[in-house]
């Protein structure tokens, strides 16, 4: 349940740093920002894999076993240290490659930890797990267009000021964020009702109405 959550709300998280990347590289660094916003489009992946590690090694640790995640992460390390030497050569990805590194590794260490996980307890991810996952991956794709048509919408000008930037930046983000919580509800995702258990309770809670 946990780590079903985890992906529910790092999915739009995702979607937005992927789509607005060029937007956060213009806010933070005003020099360079196309190609740190390259470099960041890059660890959206990551941003993933590593949310879904905290959750998946917990889970050795859990059962006592602290030498199966470290034993990954010892493999991973040194296969990170050979990707990021290939992929950040001159002729291969330049400076972005170390972030294609980071995200390819981030996703072979969950690969492995889930499977081992898989494999040490077959009904640990059923059938209502994936179920669940599968409709958040759909409900992802109506995120991830919603989210490209506000881009397309509001572009990114090259004289775009700040706080201009910082507003459309806000509304790519409400807009992910709004569609991706009333289409979960649509699709009937338990990951949902906290989100709306929580808004009925903020706005009836102040009037005295049950919620």
């Amino acid at each position: 349940m946990i780590l079903r959550a985890m992906i529910w709300l790092t999915m739009p998280v995702v979607v937005i740093c992927f789509f607005a990347r060029g937007y956060l590289a213009r806010i933070i660094f005003s020099n360079d920002a196309p190609e740190i916003a390259l470099i960041f489009g890059f660890l959206t992946i990551a941003i993933f894999f590593r949310t879904m590690y905290t959750i998946i090694s917990r889970w050795f640790y859990a059962q006592k076993d602290s030498k199966t995640p470290l034993f990954v992460s010892l493999f991973t390390i040194g296969l990170n240290i050979w990707l990021a030497y290939s992929l950040s050569r001159p002729t291969a990805y330049g400076v972005a490659g170390l972030a294609l590194a980071q995200s390819i590794v981030a996703m072979i260490e969950v690969f492995i930890l889930g499977t081992i996980m898989l494999f040490r307890d077959r009904k640990l991810f059923d059938m209502p797990f994936w179920g669940g996952c599968a409709r958040i991956l759909s409900v992802t794709g109506f995120s991830v267009a919603a989210a490209s048509i506000v881009v397309s919408l509001y572009p990114l000008g090259t004289d775009d000021g700040g706080l201009t930037v910082a507003i459309k930046l806000v509304f790519i983000t409400l807009v992910t964020f709004i569609v991706h919580v009333s289409l979960s509800a649509l699709f009937g995702l338990e990951e949902v009702k906290p989100v709306f258990y929580r808004i009925r309770r903020f706005i009836l809670k102040p009037i005295g109405l049950p919620f």
